[in-house]
């Protein structure tokens, strides 16, 4: 059986959307509205509800993700994003003979030149330095990470992805600034799916990369997802983050080098404007 945690957020409202249309049978758990609902930050809790599950793949999607929130509050962070999910590796190792985690990480956890390998790692944030190290602690198990960036149409009511929020400003002629100098290379949440459907088949383990090639900046795939949802891109303002005084510090390049992944899977991942061409139409539904 598998296990969500963290469904009722960004990624995870489309994940259970996904799997109930592939008929691929999961249960959820966190504070609310889940098959278990408890506090995850509950060590007996989470310890008594993997027992008594005893769930054979589980899939991470919670964690303090806030940048900023995570430079104030350390203690949550470490929390949510190293101790959670350290629980729930030794309680699937104590009582699961065959079980299989995935995690997911971040591309924030590379700075300088992209794109990055995955031995590149320079985390300069507590949320990034958070991720980096629950993945030492996930190499002793039977688990996988994956650092990533993702964009799509949201499915949930309260919470806005990159994309979403460039079809917002634009479609309502507001402007929205978008940075000039920050590269990345995030997938679609239908590409983040369908390798989560492969993994729990595969159950492939490590720490990979999962991006699309030949990245871009924020402003690059604003104007491109206008383009290609045609939109008006005249309400994109172009802005630079060295310009800008944001709490915690941000990385400019978090481009993905995924030839570890690909090679792995014997798939290559689309190219960024793929990717972005890929999503319209799940915007124009």
């Amino acid at each position: 059986m598998i296990l969500i945690s963290g469904s009722n957020g960004l990624l995870g409202n489309g994940l259970k959307n996904y799997f109930k249309l592939n008929n691929i049978k999961f249960k959820t758990i966190g504070r609310e509205n889940c098959d278990f609902n408890g506090d995850i930050k509950d060590n007996a809790f989470v310890e008594d509800k993997i027992k008594n599950i005893s769930p054979n793949i589980f899939i991470n999607l919670a964690g303090l993700t806030s940048v900023d929130e995570c430079e104030k509050n350390l203690t949550l962070t470490y929390k949510l994003n190293v101790e959670f999910p350290e629980v729930v590796l030794k309680a699937l190792k104590k009582n699961q003979k065959n079980y299989y985690f995935i995690q997911f990480s971040t591309d924030m956890v590379y700075n300088n030149e992209g794109p990055h390998t995955e031995e590149n790692v320079c985390p300069i944030n507590e949320y990034s330095k958070s991720k980096v190290e629950i993945e030492k602690k996930i190499i002793n198990y039977n688990a996988i990470s994956l650092r990533t960036n993702f964009f799509g149409k949201s499915r949930s009511n309260n919470k806005l992805s990159f994309s979403d929020k460039i079809y917002l400003a634009c479609s309502k002629k507001k402007n929205i600034e978008l940075f000039k100098d920050v590269f990345f290379s995030p997938v679609s949440f239908n590409t983040v799916y369908s390798i989560i459907s492969i993994l729990i088949k595969k159950n492939i383990l490590g720490i990979y990369n999962m991006g699309s090639n030949k990245g871009m900046t924020k402003e690059q795939f604003g104007i491109a997802f206008c383009n290609e949802l045609k939109l008006e891109k005249k309400y994109i303002k172009s802005n630079s983050l060295k310009e800008i005084n944001l709490y915690a510090k941000r990385p400019q390049d978090m481009r993905l080098d995924n030839t570890k992944l690909e090679k792995k899977l014997n798939l290559r991942f689309d190219d960024l404007i793929d990717e972005i061409k890929n999503t319209k139409k799940d915007y124009l539904l």
